[in-house]
């Protein structure tokens, strides 16, 4: 009896120890075990692809008959009906007088600028405003590629800072200089009349410098039936000895691109793309889905229409641009710190403390390396930004203590 009590108290002991190691061990491994984490940030994804396409206006080319032709509109300036583009010149002598006639204008209209100033503006704080008002301006038009406002503005600016640096004294020269610029510009312009004429266009619209051939090939109506094939057999014609430039008709310009059909399963005609050329116009566009054509070799014909921006999408034909058919908002969760529990909830453990603690989520979209998890505010149970996601650990559960 005493050998066999023996036995049980050395089993016991086994036993004891046993748990005492099992319990040292996890409690070592959870103090010790390395965690990584992550911070839950706010996020957007969007859903679309990149792709190259034309892009397409309603035109119709310029065309001038004189042995020389300057352009005078701005490239993207609106111009009115039988509104001037250029400028053409029977004779050499002819184009010289017009430079000078430019020449005299803008002077004219600097001068203009400082006489008005000099005598109206009594407190040099006030002008020293304007003309940091209109510096400011002009950095905006440059930022936005603007350079028809850019252009419309510098006179006044020149002619502010003359009047800064002019005082009164320099009234009486700045008219008499006036004078004399006024009597040479009736001069030159009476002499013009003879051997320069004004290249004008028979309807209102945007002026283009640029005609590449695709002015009757790419238009609103060949869109409505255009084919896949078709799309990819687009070629330019030839261009016109006698074009120097081309009128947009309207504010509608459209682009036209043909895509993977598996990336445009979910796009209907009349939802919204956000695209983003790949260069030349940097500014996202919104643009409407106009037309979905069929299926043709695993890709589908995709026209987009906008009627903002054509002034800056004058010169664009063809394109590469990313198009983004929807776009998620949430919070970026990585791939690996999502877990599925044994019923079936998807979530993630976040570091609270020194403690692992679960907070279910909803995952909107897959980005490849993350997800965009859908962000509620509605509850602290939820997930929210700043939370300290777990990403890597072991053994995780809820309450369990982290090193």
């Amino acid at each position: 009896m005493k050998q066999g009590r023996q036995y049980s108290i050395v089993i016991l002991w086994i036993l004891l120890l046993a748990i005492a190691v099992w319990f040292g061990y996890n409690v070592y491994s959870g103090l010790t075990q390395t965690v990584t984490t992550t911070n839950a940030v706010e996020y957007e994804a969007g859903a679309g692809c990149y792709a190259t396409g034309f892009v397409v206006r309603d035109e119709s080319v310029i065309h001038s008959s004189y042995g020389i032709t300057v352009i005078t509109a701005s490239e993207g300036a609106h111009i009115a009906k039988e509104g001037s583009v250029a400028t053409g010149y029977l004779t050499d002598g002819a184009q010289q007088r017009q430079n000078r006639i430019a020449e005299l204008r803008a002077q004219i209209e600097q001068l203009s600028y400082a006489g008005r100033y000099s005598s109206n503006a009594a407190d040099v704080a006030a002008l020293d405003a304007q003309i940091s008002s209109d510096l400011q301006a002009l950095a905006r038009y440059l930022c936005r590629r603007d350079m028809n406002s850019a252009e419309a503005l510098s006179p006044e600016l020149k002619g502010l800072i003359l009047s800064r640096t002019t005082d009164e004294a320099d009234a009486d020269k700045l008219t008499q200089q006036l004078n004399g610029l006024h009597e040479e510009l009736d001069r030159l312009q009476a002499q013009a009349a003879s051997d320069t004429r004004a290249v004008t266009v028979s309807s209102s619209g945007y002026f283009s410098g640029a005609v590449d051939g695709f002015e009757a090939v790419l238009t609103p109506e060949s869109l409505e039936k255009m084919t896949v094939s078709e799309y990819h057999a687009l070629s330019a014609e030839e261009i016109p000895e006698d074009a120097v430039g081309k009128l947009i008709r309207g504010d509608t310009w459209y682009f036209v691109t043909a895509v993977p059909t598996a990336e445009a399963e979910n796009v209907d005609e009349g939802d919204s793309v956000r695209l983003t050329f790949a260069r030349d116009f940097y500014e996202p566009v919104t643009m409407k889905v106009t037309r979905i054509g069929d299926s043709s070799d695993g890709y589908r014909l995709l026209v987009l229409s906008c009627n903002t921006y054509m002034q800056n999408v004058t010169l664009l034909r063809q394109q590469s641009a990313d198009l983004i058919f929807a776009s998620y908002s949430g919070l970026r969760v990585p791939k690996d710190a999502v877990r599925v529990t044994e019923d079936g909830k998807i979530g993630v453990y976040i570091r609270e403390g020194a403690v692992a603690k679960w907070k279910s989520i909803k995952l909107l979209y897959d980005n490849g390396e993350s997800y965009v998890a859908e962000l509620d505010k509605s509850s602290t149970s939820n997930l929210w930004p700043g939370d300290e996601i777990i990403v890597h650990a072991k053994n995780l559960y809820e309450g369990k203590v982290l090193g």
